[in-house]
C-alpha cells in the first residue's frame, strides 16, 4: 500500500531526525559541563545497560498483551519528557538517575517501531526493509546537521548553564493549576489560562535567547511531535486497513488465534532455550554484542576527539550529515548484500570498519580528516542494522517477533554499548582519547581476524538462509 509505505518513510525521517538532533551531542554536552572521561563513560553506559536489562521485558509485555501500539506511544512520550529534563541540572548523580529513568521507557521504542514495520510488510517486502530504513538515516543526518549548523552560529555563552530554575517553576505551577482547573470552577479555569498565557510569553522570550546545547534539546522535542503523530496515524491506519483488506483480516484472525493458543507457542523461557541451543543464533548475538562494544566506545568519544583537534558544532553536524548521506545507498542495497554474503560476514566487515575508524580518529590532526571515518560509519551501520533486523526477525519463533528484536537491541544498544562506554571512559581517563582509539582498533582487528577464520571453517551455517527457531521437543 503506497499510503502505508509513505507513512513508514515519514515516521523514520521524523523519529531518527529527533534522535540525530540530540544524541550525537550528549557526550560533548557533558564535556561542556566540565565532566571528565570517566563521568562521560558512565553517563554513556547508563542508557545502553538499562536497555539491555529492560528491553526484553518490554518485548515480553508487548508479545503477551498484543497491544504494541499503546506500549510504543506510552514509552515514547514518557522517555521524551525525561530526556528533555537532562538540561535542567548538571550534577552527575542527577544525570545518571534521570538517564536511568529515561532509558527504562526508551528501551523498547526502536524495536517496537521496527517490529511494527516488519509485521505489516509482506514476506517479499520484508527483505526490502533497508530501502525504508534509509529514510531514517537521512532524517538522522538532517537533524544532526541542522543542529550542528545552529550550534556554530549560536554557541554556548561563557556562563552556559542548565535551564533556569524560575522557568521550570513556572511550568510546574501552570501544570498544577491546569490540572485543578480541569475539575474546578470557571473562575479557576480563567486564572489558569491567564497564567498559561504568561508562561507562554516567558517561553517565547526564553526561546529568543536560547543558545548552545539547549538548541539540541529544543530540536529533539520539536521533531518528536511529528514522530508521535505518525505513530498515532499508523495505529489508525492498521485499524482501518484490517476492516477493508482480506490480507489484514487474515493476519488479524491469525493474531487472535495466537492469543487464544499462546500456551502452545514458545514462552520466554522456551525462547531463551532456543537461543542457548542454536549455535548460529548465539554466534549472531555475540557478534552483535562485540559490534555494540566498539560502537559504545567510538560514539561516546569520537566528537570529544573532534573537539580536541579544534572542531565545533559546525564540524560535528557536518560529520554526521556525511555519515547519513553515505549510509543511504547501503540501506537501499543491504538486502542483496545480506543474501550474497550472509549475516555473519556482514558483521565481520562491520568490525573491520571500526578498525579503520578508530585509527582515522586517533591520527587525525584537524576535524575534517575525520570525514572519511564518518562516511564509513554510515555505510557499515546501514548494512549492519538492516542485516541484523532482517535476520533477527526471520529466526524469531512464532509469537516472539518483538522479543527477538528486543534481544537484538539489547545486545547492541544495551549490553554492548554500555560495556564499550565504560571501557572507553576508563581508557580515555587514563591514557587519553588517542591511545584509547589505537588500543580499541588493535583489539577489533585481532577479533575480526579470529572470527573470519572460525566462520570460514564452520560448516552447515544458516546465516544465508535463516529460518525460525523451532521449539525443542521434550522427551
Amino acid at each position: 500500500d503506497p499510503k502505508l509505505m509513505n507513512l513508514i518513510r515519514i515516521l523514520f525521517v521524523a523519529f531518527y531526525g529527533s534522535l540525530g538532533s540530540l544524541m550525537p551531542y550528549l557526550p560533548v554536552y557533558y564535556h561542556s559541563l566540565g565532566h571528565g572521561g570517566a563521568a562521560i563513560g558512565l553517563l554513556g553506559a547508563v542508557k545502553p545497560l538499562t536497555t539491555f536489562l529492560v528491553a526484553p521485558l518490554w518485548g515480553i509485555i508487548s508479545d503477551r498483551t498484543q497491544n504494541p501500539a499503546f506500549i510504543l506511544q506510552f514509552t515514547f512520550v514518557s522517555s521524551l519528557i525525561l530526556q528533555l529534563l537532562f538540561c535542567a541540572r548538571d550534577e552527575v548523580r542527577f544525570l545518571v538517575t534521570l538517564g536511568f529513568l529515561a532509558a527504562v521507557f526508551n528501551a523498547p521504542v526502536k524495536s517496537l517501531i521496527d517490529s511494527m514495520v516488519m509485521d505489516n510488510l509482506s514476506e517479499d517486502d520484508r527483505g526490502q526493509y533497508g530501502k525504508l530504513r534509509l529514510w531514517g538515516q537521512l532524517g538522522f543526518g538532517l537533524g544532526s546537521g541542522c543542529v550542528g549548523w545552529l550550534l556554530s552560529h549560536k554557541p554556548s555563552t561563557p556562563t552556559f548553564s542548565p535551564v533556569s530554575h524560575p522557568f521550570r517553576e513556572e511550568i510546574l505551577d501552570v501544570g498544577m493549576e491546569a490540572a485543578v482547573a480541569a475539575a474546578a470552577s470557571e473562575e479557576l479555569t480563567i486564572t489558569a489560562l491567564e497564567n498559561l498565557n504568561q508562561m507562554l510569553s516567558s517561553a517565547i522570550d526564553s526561546l529568543k535567547n536560547i543558545n548552545g546545547y539547549h538548541i539540541a534539546f529544543l530540536a529533539h522535542g520539536v521533531l518528536s511531535i511529528p514522530a508521535f503523530l505518525c505513530m498515532r496515524a499508523f495505529n489508525r491506519f492498521q485499524i482501518k486497513a484490517s476492516k477493508n483488506s482480506p490480507i489484514m483480516k487474515q493476519q488479524q484472525r491469525q493474531s487472535s488465534s495466537d492469543v487464544v493458543t499462546k500456551k502452545e507457542g514458545p514462552q520466554i523461557l522456551d525462547g531463551l532455550n532456543l537461543l542457548i541451543h542454536n549455535t548460529d543464533a548465539l554466534l549472531f548475538f555475540f557478534l552483535v554484542f562485540v559490534v555494540g562494544t566498539s560502537s559504545g566506545c567510538i560514539e561516546n568519544f569520537a566528537y570529544v576527539r573532534i573537539r580536541e583537534v579544534g572542531g565545533s558544532g559546525k564540524e560535528m553536524g557536518l560529520s554526521r550529515l556525511v555519515s547519513s548521506v553515505a549510509g543511504a545507498p547501503m540501506f537501499w542495497f543491504s538486502g542483496p548484500l545480506t543474501e550474497k554474503l550472509g549475516a555473519d560476514r556482514v558483521l565481520v566487515l562491520s568490525l573491520l570498519s571500526y578498525v579503520v575508524r578508530f585509527f582515522i580518529y586517533a591520527f587525525m590532526k584537524n576535524p575534517y580528516q575525520g570525514l572519511p571515518a564518518e562516511a564509513l560509519r554510515g555505510v557499515t551501520f546501514a548494512a549492519f542494522w538492516s542485516t541484523g533486523t532482517i535476520f533477527a526477525h526471520r529466526i524469531s519463533p512464532k509469537g516472539m517477533g518483538a522479543t527477538m528484536l528486543m534481544f537484538l537491541n539489547a545486545m547492541y544498544g544495551g549490553l554492548g554499548q554500555s560495556v564499550g562506554a565504560i571501557i572507553g571512559g576508563k581508557l580515555q581517563s587514563k591514557f587519553g582519547t588517542v591511545k584509547t582509539f589505537i588500543y580499541s582498533g588493535i583489539f577489533d582487528l585481532i577479533f575480526a581476524f579470529a572470527a573470519f577464520i572460525f566462520l570460514t571453517l564452520k560448516k552447515d551455517s544458516s546465516f544465508r538462509n535463516p529460518q525460525p527457531m523451532v521449539r525443542l521437543e521434550k522427551e
